[in-house]
């Protein structure tokens, strides 16, 4: 076996190194400054500070001349007398002669004896015309009117009606009568309760639970609350009907209101489409308009008694 070739690569010859540009003479400029230059070969060479130092411990160098040529320089001038100026307190009336008396205390606080006119620093007018007595002109931004409502607030449905959806929340009265002045009103009291002995009132009775009934054993009270007309057409009732919640309706106006609101006009309750015939209610009318007829001749009668007395009276 033939033993192998060994080959040796021969180094080499090593490369000249480049030589280093010597730096150029130091100037006074260079050693203070530390920027940088170009040399002859065009290479930048930095700069090295040769002398000063960071921190100055002596304030001899630091006591240098800050002037600038060319500006004024102001100087107090020391010999000169220092005089009394009052320029931040003078006020609109320096010159005025009567200066101090306005300032007095007197016009300011006015005078310490009681007058019997009061002061008023509002300036009048010296145009306006002396009034002393007669309607005073008021201010124009202010006007003020007065309205006097004589008409009574009356409900008007139930006026007309006898029946109001409000019941007594209603903020109109519920009243039907005919309204008569206070002194009419005092003198017919008077005719009525002359020459006679004012009754007691009753506050409690052993039967105060039974109500008034009429010969029928109707209640009067369920009367009251039947109102004489319909009260959707504010007419008289044409075919009466009654619905589950016990109010009546003329039969035409039942059947229009229920096509666009089935509800009860009166108390806004389902109808559910049941109207039952008010065979009834002419009789129920009846008898209201007699207790009613019967409540005013009672009245009437009284006040006939009343004016027939004081004629006796007076004879």
């Amino acid at each position: 076996m033939e033993a192998p070739a060994v080959k040796f690569k021969k180094r080499g010859a090593k490369a000249a190194p480049r030589k280093i540009a010597p730096p150029p003479p130091e100037s006074d400029s260079d050693a203070s400054s530390g920027s940088d230059a170009e040399g002859e070969d065009g290479r930048v060479v930095k700069r090295r500070k040769t002398n000063g130092s960071a921190l100055k411990a002596s304030t001899a160098d630091q006591n240098t001349n800050t002037t600038i040529e060319g500006t004024t320089t102001y100087e107090a001038n020391r010999s000169a007398v220092i005089e009394a100026s009052s320029d931040a307190t003078r006020q609109s009336n320096w010159y005025d002669e009567t200066a101090d008396e306005a300032l007095s205390s007197k016009n300011l606080l006015g005078s310490s004896r009681l007058s019997t006119k009061p002061q008023t620093f509002i300036e009048k007018n010296p145009d306006a015309p002396n009034r002393k007595v007669g309607p005073q002109k008021s201010s124009t931004n202010v006007r003020t009117i007065t309205v006097t409502d004589y008409t009574p607030d009356v409900c008007k449905d139930y006026k007309q009606t006898g029946f109001c959806g409000f019941g007594d929340n209603c903020k109109f009265l519920h009243a039907r009568e005919d309204y008569a002045a206070g002194w009419k009103l005092d003198k017919e009291w008077e005719m009525s309760t002359k020459g006679k002995k004012p009754g007691g009132t009753i506050v409690a009775s052993a039967n105060r639970d039974e109500k008034e009934k009429d010969d029928d054993g109707v209640d009067y009270a369920l009367l009251e609350k039947i109102p004489f007309a319909c009260i959707i057409c504010k007419q008289p009732y044409k075919s009466p009907i009654i619905t589950k919640c016990g109010h009546y309706f003329c039969e035409a106006c039942a059947l229009k209101r229920y096509r666009k609101d089935p509800t009860c006009a009166a108390c806004n309750a389902k109808t559910y489409g049941v109207f039952n015939g008010a065979k009834n209610l002419q009789k129920l009318l009846d008898k209201k308009q007699k207790y009613e007829d019967k409540k005013k001749a009672e009245k009437e009668a009284a006040e006939k008694e009343a004016a027939e007395k004081e004629e006796e009276d007076g004879d």
